[in-house]
């Protein structure tokens, strides 16, 4: 006779979070009303241009602002992990798209911006815009981030700066949304007369507004197809001669003194370069925690599949995998 089949009850599985709750009733009102947003998600046949639409209308709700990198970064953090878990459906396209925009972009502007930086960024918000981050350069190699040679001359004549990328090797390399983003905060090293100051960030506009043409002195190029996460643009950029406005240095930590014609360190000892590293570490830790949360969806979907796969031998009424 054959032998009965084997049956065990499925274990409970870790929370979807990424073992992260909410804290409170607010924030897990908040949590549903995100995920609901997110609930169509897709990346079978869909396009960059068409993710990209799709984190613009997410941006312009305003269900999470730029500024809750600061404000609210319990929610920031939590927004990471519920997008995860589209993760292994959909691949991590419009993740790394998302941590773009509200990390990488947004968050260096307030983290290094003033006061009209701020307000610029809600204005951004507002209108749906997109922002690309733009740090590393093509011959960076295993130093991405730590070699800058895109360059900022002040011009005192014009009270501007003209940004340039002098070489092939100094353009910005796989910077994601590049091609669809009407933004981008670019490091480049700063030079104020004889003074080399080192790294700084600068808020600059690659479209014309009015037309959504590239910015003058701006090319993009893309940088192909990839293995995987084809939902997501990722451009190459260079500059020639790209003059922008003085107020265009996100300034918190220095400044160019137009009329003396100097730079000025608004904090002694405090290095630009160092609060622009802070985003690729609050980066870390949000992939880290949706490592978890993909890794959980990834367990359960696996199991599911256990569970219901019949294994059978000759003689035997068959037993399921788990």
């Amino acid at each position: 006779a054959p032998r009965a089949r084997r049956t065990r009850p499925m274990q409970a599985l870790p929370a979807m979070d990424g073992g992260f709750a909410p804290r409170d009733a607010e924030d897990g009102s908040w949590a549903s009303s995100f995920a609901s947003r997110v609930a169509d998600l897709r990346s079978e046949g869909v396009t960059y241009e068409d993710s990209a639409s799709f984190l613009r209308a997410l941006t312009k709700s305003g269900i999470l602002r730029f500024t809750d990198i600061r404000d609210r970064p319990d929610r920031f953090f939590l927004a990471h992990r519920l997008l995860a878990r589209h993760a292994p459906e959909h691949g991590p396209g419009f993740w790394i798209r998302f941590t773009v925009q509200f990390n990488l972009f947004a968050g260096t502007v307030v983290a290094l911006g003033g006061p009209e930086h701020l307000k610029q960024l809600d204005a951004i918000q507002d209108a749906g815009q997109l922002g690309c981050f733009g740090l590393t350069e093509r011959l960076a190699g295993v130093n991405s981030g730590l070699v800058v040679n895109t360059t900022a001359r002040w011009d005192p004549a014009t009270e501007t700066f003209i940004i340039n990328s002098p070489d092939e090797g100094s353009a910005k390399n796989w910077i994601s949304q590049g091609l669809c983003a009407e933004k981008a905060v670019c490091v480049a090293n700063l030079t104020v007369g004889h003074r080399r100051c080192g790294p700084h960030a600068f808020l600059v506009d690659l479209r014309d507004p009015r037309d959504g043409r590239l910015a003058a002195g701006i090319t993009v190029g893309d940088m192909g197809r990839k293995t995987t996460g084809n939902d997501l643009d990722n451009a190459w950029i260079e500059f020639r001669d790209v003059r922008v406005p003085k107020s265009a240095l996100l300034n918190r930590y220095g400044d160019v003194d137009a009329k003396a014609g100097r730079y000025v360190p608004a904090v002694e000892g405090a290095r630009t370069m160092d609060m622009i590293g802070q985003r690729l570490f609050t980066g870390r830790v949000a992939v880290a925690q949706a490592a978890l949360t993909f890794t959980r969806g990834l367990f359960a979907a696996t199991r599911a599949y256990s569970d219901g796969k019949r294994c059978t031998m000759r003689g035997d009424a068959g037993q399921f995998l788990s």
